[in-house]
């Protein structure tokens, strides 16, 4: 199984190279529209990194690039397969209403628990949601009964994330583990740093990974791409 990333955006991605309900499960970690750069805790006191793509949107735009995507994530999932997606409190209600309105049914809301407090003022943050979905009325169950909506997995340190929404492997293996059998297609639509795609490959499932931005796409090919050799 030869893992495939795509230098693309993953709606004109997924619809190139895609075929309707051929997908065993979709992750998506998407820009949570939030212009954000990464840790300012720098000598330079600015982010680390620039605002990635389709991070500072409108509203209305940020929402029809959002219902592009999730139609197209509906399509490619075959019948009861799931969906994980990655977003934080300011764009949860929106996310899960426009979810539902494109056919998912939203079957829980898991919390990654942190561990470790990350930036803020008034109560620090130390949470994000995990939109966990599914396409039509019978769904799959995950491989095992003891899993809670609650992951408490420490995240990356602010200073040593190599992407600026840089999630955990643990996070990502969990969704892989969890929600897929050695052999099935995965696809990852925002690549990123490649959290995603190493979980799938390490747990022998077939990858296909879509990346918009071209130093992001490199990052996520060489992580990629260190795993076969």
């Amino acid at each position: 199984m030869i893992p495939i990333i795509y230098n693309l955006d993953c709606i004109t991605g997924a619809q190139q190279f895609i075929a309707d309900a051929t997908v065993d499960l979709v992750i998506a970690d998407p820009p949570y529209n939030l212009g954000f750069g990464g840790t300012s805790h720098t000598k330079t006191k600015r982010p680390r990194f620039d605002i990635i793509a389709n991070d500072q949107l409108s509203q209305r735009n940020y929402q029809r690039f959002t219902f592009q995507w999730l139609r197209q994530a509906h399509r490619i999932l075959k019948p009861g397969r799931h969906i994980y997606v990655c977003i934080d409190w300011r764009m949860y209600p929106y996310m899960a209403l426009w979810m539902r309105r494109v056919g998912f049914i939203v079957k829980n809301c898991i919390v990654w628990n942190k561990v470790n407090m990350g930036m803020g003022w008034q109560y620090r943050f130390q949470h994000e949601f995990i939109i966990f979905a599914v396409k039509g009325e019978k769904s799959r169950r995950i491989s095992t009964r003891s899993a809670t909506d609650i992951w408490s997995i420490p995240r990356i340190s602010g200073n040593k994330t190599i992407h600026p929404t840089e999630k955990p492997l643990e996070v990502m293996e969990k969704m892989v583990l969890n929600s897929s059998e050695p052999g099935e297609w995965v696809v990852d639509f925002f690549s990123g740093s490649a959290p995603a795609g190493e979980a799938v490959i390490r747990n022998d499932r077939k990858l296909t990974a879509f990346e918009i931005d071209p130093h992001w796409y490199e990052v996520s090919k060489e992580r990629i791409d260190s795993l076969r050799r």
